[in-house]
């Protein structure tokens, strides 16, 4: 939307709330149709600094992540009380899981995850829920 002098109003909460919760439907729409993970399909590329542990939450969702020094790893995250994971690839500045996503390097050492205009920010984390530290053995 924009003002009358043309400039844009900033996004407010409700909005940012929308595209979230449009984000969350596109995704559960389209869950039927990428239901396979293609991370092994990608040449991964190795990512010493950003190897170990990490966790995000954005749409109500914590992900837990473990990245190895080669650029694979496992994303963990719970979902109607019951944990899941896939395998991962980082390649070539994208985060392969059952699609591409950017990978976004920030100032302060943490990254974080982008599709479609939503990013869910990461840092590094001991703390990992007791269902996931199985799951995310090295």
């Amino acid at each position: 939307m924009l003002q009358r002098n043309g400039t844009p109003l900033p996004e407010s909460p409700i909005d940012k709330m929308k595209k979230n919760l449009l984000l969350l439907a596109l995704m559960a729409s389209l869950a039927g149709c990428a239901t396979s993970n293609i991370a092994h399909k990608y040449q991964a590329t190795p990512t010493p600094e950003l190897a170990g542990t990490w966790v995000g939450t954005a749409t109500m969702q914590t992900h837990t992540m473990l990245i190895r020094p080669n650029g694979t790893g496992e994303v963990c995250w719970e979902s109607m009380g019951k944990y899941n994971t896939m395998p991962m690839t980082i390649s070539n500045g994208k985060i392969i899981t059952l699609g591409e996503s950017e990978l976004k390097r920030n100032a302060d050492g943490t990254f974080s995850q982008c599709k479609w205009g939503v990013c869910m920010d990461f840092k590094r984390t001991e703390q990992i829920a007791a269902a996931c530290r199985e799951w995310l053995k090295q």
